[in-house]
């Protein structure tokens, strides 16, 4: 039968050989260096060699698609003419030495420290003749070198046995018997390189670190694919001396018990406090692309969200808070690991595998069942790796684990998101609190209106009247008039009929601002270009908060998880760039990050009186007053006596941002 398909009869016994050596190469790797210091179950073992073999599998299609392409190609260019021919066999040669290269250095770099090849083996590059040497001296080379030649060899021999029969074979089956075969062979050839099926989002090193332990993760991880995801999302490294300089200032700022400018210590303790009869639950609401400028509690006339507004009059409003950095996925790593996402680029620290392990405060949490739930996939952007890494216990509810059908990229509406995680949360034991974060997702594009009965009505209205006001059409209006119903709908109808709804601390917080038009009712962020950092932050707990009120301090993400531990009562060890807002006398100020984050990033530090802006490196600094906000009123030096307290707190604050992300692991002391 395959005689009839020559291209298959070549292609599919090479694609098995290579997917087999890999999967070999994994067992190896296993049974090498974890099976004797590895004490999982035999599930969590299967369930990361499984991700492993699927990685294997992409790597082995991906190698022969040349190969494939080339048998295609017509006349003197393909595999029966000399061009052709000599092209794909040193094609292969070099592919299967390359590879082969890959997994020695990959087995010798785990030998060495712990890790699967990674991108930051490119560092050794710069002391290029010690890390020569010190190669020469801690491997075999010349046994591994004439590892690579025997390998290499052997596989171009083996491609080029397969091409020669296949240039020997000039019968081919017609267009249709093609097109049959095509019909399975490429779906097969989609789940390959995609590795999943049922979803758009591909199998990525996040699915790797679904247990949280390096060893599990090092399974699952190709040492191929797993170099260039981390060559993709290196982050620039922080400057020590610059850091060193400003140390003292941060440390000050942030309450460190033991300062030390040689270790950088961040640390400090938080003792409990009485403030609660028995330990509170607590629920993240995560408003996707809520700005504080669509609301009213900010001016806006439009009305778009009363139910947000009344939780704020009801509860705390902190008027002046800024997420560092705007992006979804900057958002989550800011809040979850209490560290500005400065990533230079159009990566995330999320995407980053070399920093998904990081302390978090969520695991200050003790004794509580902690529960993440995204309609969507938390694959996305690598936010899943971050989440299972950090968070000790964390139960994931995702794309795939809803009844509710997908409404549209970002998966089910929020209205079932809301339903299914209240469901989740009304079973779990009383007696045991609960902290729980629900990412929401239908504000963004395409602002789908979901065909469910939710009962929410779309408000017919021009674009030019919603314009005047900041949003960009009627439909950014009415997916904010969604959300917002969706809120109402989640306290007034779920909530207030739960057994947790009078022990409970509700979080609110918008993860960045979207594209805005010019509107009247805003102030200083506006014109200064901050409205993609401003957006509201509400605590509504209304059997725990002594009074309402509006705190106008500025205020940052990362003080979101230590002003929940201190309402909670909880103590903690804060390793993060956080502060109870509620617990804290000194000057609040929050960090941004942004401008051109690809070639020149700015950073900024919002005060009580100014904001200061600058380059990242410290060039052109200037102060701009809130009370008269304008890019063109700067104050230096000579006009403010505040400037070089600015000047060292954010240079200070951003240094320490870059540190942490790289040296603030969950498992480091």
């Amino acid at each position: 039968m395959l005689s009839r398909f020559p291209r298959l009869k070549m292609l599919l016994p090479l694609l098995l050989v290579f997917f087999a050596t890999l999967v070999v190469l994994r067992a190896g790797f296993y049974f090498w260096f974890l099976d004797d210091a590895l004490d999982q179950s035999t599930d969590v073992l299967l369930k990361a060699f499984w991700i492993g073999v699927r990685f294997d599998l992409r790597v082995a299609v991906l190698m022969l698609l040349p190969l494939a392409l080339i048998s295609w190609l017509p006349r003197w260019l393909s595999l029966r003419g000399p061009f052709g021919y000599s092209l794909a066999i040193t094609y292969m040669a070099i592919a299967v030495a390359t590879v082969t290269l890959f997994y020695i250095a990959d087995f010798a770099h785990y030998a060495y420290l712990d890790e699967r090849l990674n991108a930051s083996v490119l560092r050794f590059a710069e002391d290029g003749m010690d890390s020569v040497q010190m190669v020469w001296e801690s491997y075999p080379v010349i046994w591994l070198l004439l590892l690579l030649f025997t390998v290499t060899a052997f596989f171009t021999w083996l491609v080029r046995s397969h091409v020669d029969r296949f240039r020997a074979i000039h019968v081919d089956a017609n267009w249709l018997l093609h097109l049959g075969v095509g019909v399975v062979v490429v779906p097969l050839f989609v789940f390959a390189v995609m590795g999943k099926v049922g979803t758009t989002i591909p199998l990525r090193w996040s699915d790797a670190f679904f247990s949280g332990n390096p060893q599990v993760s090092a399974i699952g991880l190709n040492p191929v694919v797993f170099f260039f995801d981390t060559l993709q999302n290196q982050t620039r490294e922080y400057d020590e001396e610059r850091l060193a300089q400003n140390y003292q200032v941060v440390a000050e700022y942030l309450g460190v018990d033991k300062p030390d400018a040689t270790t950088f210590s961040f640390s400090r303790h938080i003792e409990a406090r009485d403030m609660v009869t028995r330990p509170p639950n607590v629920v993240f609401i995560h408003l996707e692309s809520l700005g504080a400028n669509r609301s009213s509690l900010f001016g806006n006339p439009l009305n778009a969200t009363p139910n947000i507004d009344r939780a704020a009059r009801e509860g705390l409003l902190f008027s002046n808070f800024m997420v560092p950095s705007s992006g979804t996925a900057r958002t989550i790593f800011g809040l979850i690991t209490g560290i500005p996402d400065v990533t230079w680029g159009g990566s995330t620290a999320t995407r980053n595998p070399l920093i998904a392990n990081q302390y978090t405060l969520v695991n200050a949490f003790s004794g509580y069942d902690k529960l993440y739930f995204v309609g969507g996939s938390a694959g996305w952007a690598n936010v899943k790796g971050l989440l299972e890494s950090s968070i000790d216990g964390l139960e994931l509810w995702e794309e795939g684990d809803f009844d509710a059908p997908n409404v549209d990229v970002w998966g089910i509406s929020d209205w079932s998101l809301f339903k299914a995680a209240h469901a989740r949360l009304q079973s779990l034991p009383q007696d045991k609190p609960f902290v729980a974060f629900i990412q929401l997702a239908g504000n963004h594009r395409p602002f789908t209106i979901p065909d469910e009965d939710s009962g929410f009505e779309v408000e017919a209205v021009a674009d030019a009247v919603v314009q005047e006001h900041g949003f960009l059409a009627a439909d950014q209006y009415n997916a904010v008039r969604l959300m917002d119903y969706n809120i109402g709908y989640y306290f007034n109808e779920l909530v207030a009929n739960s057994h947790h709804r009078d022990n409970t601390i509700f979080v609110m917080y918008g993860d960045h601002n979207d594209r805005s038009l010019a509107s009247s009712h805003m102030g200083y962020s506006e014109k200064l270009y901050l409205d993609k950092h401003h957006v509201p932050l509400i605590i509504h707990a209304p059997g725990l908060l002594k009074e309402p009120g509006v705190i106008d301090r500025p205020a940052s993400l990362v003080d979101v998880l230590p002003t929940a531990l201190g309402l909670a009562g909880l103590p903690y060890e804060n390793r993060t760039m956080g502060r109870d807002l509620l617990n804290t006398n000194s000057p609040s100020y929050a960090l941004t990050f942004g401008g051109d984050r690809t070639n020149r990033p700015t950073i900024g530090l919002l005060g009580e009186k100014y904001w200061m802006g600058m380059y990242y490196d410290g060039e052109d600094a200037a102060l701009h007053p809130l009370d008269n906000p304008s890019l063109e009123n700067r104050l230096g030096g000579d006009d403010a006596p505040e400037f070089a307290e600015y000047e060292s707190l954010l240079s200070g604050m951003y240094e320490a941002s870059r540190y942490m992300m790289h040296h603030n692991r969950k498992d480091a002391q």
